[in-house]
């Protein structure tokens, strides 16, 4: 599906990536660690197509994502890439509802996805939220829109960036309940960069990002999912 192929990457004097490479299978949750500042979120930008490397590139479905002009990148990260973020990125002014169908309402060839919200309420149980703005919500509760909003238009990838970071532990734990769910029910393949122990245990496969070099870790050992 998603091939990272020798992707360097440096700012000034500084090399963040140096000949990174990994594999993102279909179906396959994936996490990856590292200290702050270690370059997992310039990794993830890359790919995503929002930062150019230096020298590698991204293979997406066989297709070389930076030999394609801007907006068909920008067309891949709204159709293809569903983002997670640890702060949750809602915007303010917008009820859920609205931030969830926001990136169908955003490309007309993606409006027919906005039918899917009552099948997304449903499955994330926001019934009691829609109408309601971020600030009136708790950190679980915006984390679970934000999840909605990354796979109204179904893409293939999720990448999430410290998306239990800022829950308590209980919550996180329902956001990693709710991943496994969405790589099991919708065959989704999820890229998440964490600390979080849990995520990493139930990952397919996790690296860990020191020193400009990515290393892969032995395959994690898997427990029974615990609710």
């Amino acid at each position: 599906m998603m091939i990272v192929d020798n992707v360097s990457k440096s700012f000034g004097k500084r090399e963040i990536l140096a000949d990174v490479s990994l594999e993102v299978k279909e179906g396959s949750l994936l996490s990856i660690s590292g200290k702050s500042g270690s370059g997992k979120s310039t990794l993830l930008g890359i790919m995503s197509g929002l930062l150019r490397p230096d020298s590698g590139t991204v293979f997406f479905n066989g297709q070389d994502i930076f030999r394609w002009l801007d907006f068909r990148r920008s067309r891949f990260r709204n159709r293809k890439i569903g983002f997670v973020f640890q702060f949750f990125n809602l915007l303010p002014d917008m009820t859920a509802y609205q931030n969830i169908v926001y990136p169908a309402l955003i490309n007309l060839s993606a409006r027919k996805n906005i039918r899917d919200v009552g099948r997304l309420v449903e499955f994330l149980n926001l019934h009691d939220i829609l109408h309601q703005y971020p600030s009136t919500l708790s950190g679980g509760e915006r984390q679970r829109v934000a999840i909605a909003r990354a796979i109204i238009n179904r893409p293939e990838i999720i990448i999430a960036d410290e998306p239990t970071g800022n829950l308590d532990n209980e919550t996180g734990r329902d956001i990693l309940n709710l991943f496994l769910e969405i790589k099991k029910n919708e065959g989704m393949s999820i890229v998440v960069v964490t600390h979080d122990d849990r995520i990493i245990e139930h990952s397919d496969m996790h690296y860990h990002l020191h020193d400009a070099r990515l290393s892969p870790v032995k395959k994690p050992g898997r427990r029974k999912n615990r609710r």
